[in-house]
């Protein structure tokens, strides 16, 4: 049952991916999946409900919350935050995914709702671990840690390495926290 309903998750992730949530055909998905279309609401109630669970695996929660639950604070918390990020949007299927959720999250709210509490509450839990206080200057901090991250996976410098862009950016927001 869980091998089935992985198959439909991972054909959704590659059919939105191409076509967006929206345009992208449920039939696609089942052709995909190996399954057929009235399998796929069987475990997806409609779908909307598949669309979210997408995105939840698409938006860069999951990145903040594994670093989260290792025993590190500080830079190497930004680090491990910035070397996942990079590690995730690689795959230009999650990279394409990541845009078209921000894009959708504008007109549709479940959408919007699971972007607020990648940008509230998880970067909250995350600048509180970094900075060892919640302020208005550490929460913009950390949002320009996820701009610079998202600019660099969707067109990286050339003049950069990755590790020297990390190193870079890592170097901008937290050693300026400590003047």
């Amino acid at each position: 049952m869980e091998e089935t309903r992985k198959k439909i998750i991972d054909a959704a992730t590659e059919v939105f991916s191409e076509y967006g949530f929206f345009r992208a055909p449920t039939h696609l998905v089942a052709m995909r999946a190996g399954v057929s279309k009235g399998l796929i609401f069987w475990y997806f109630k409609d779908k909307d409900e598949l669309i979210l669970e997408v995105a939840r695996k698409a938006l860069p929660a999951e990145v903040i919350s594994s670093c989260l639950e290792k025993d590190i604070a500080g830079k190497d918390l930004l680090r491990c935050i910035a070397e996942s990020y990079i590690s995730k949007y690689t795959d230009p299927k999650m990279r394409n995914l990541l845009l078209h959720s921000l894009s959708a999250s504008s007109h549709y709210e479940p959408l919007a709702e699971l972007l607020k509490k990648t940008c509230g509450e998880l970067l909250q839990k995350a600048t509180l671990k970094v900075f060892g206080e919640l302020n208005t200057k550490n929460i913009v901090k950390m949002r320009v840690l996820l701009g610079a991250l998202m600019c660099y996976s969707i067109n990286k410098p050339m003049e950069l390495s990755e590790n020297e862009y990390i190193e870079e950016v890592l170097s901008i927001i937290y050693e300026s926290s400590n003047k």
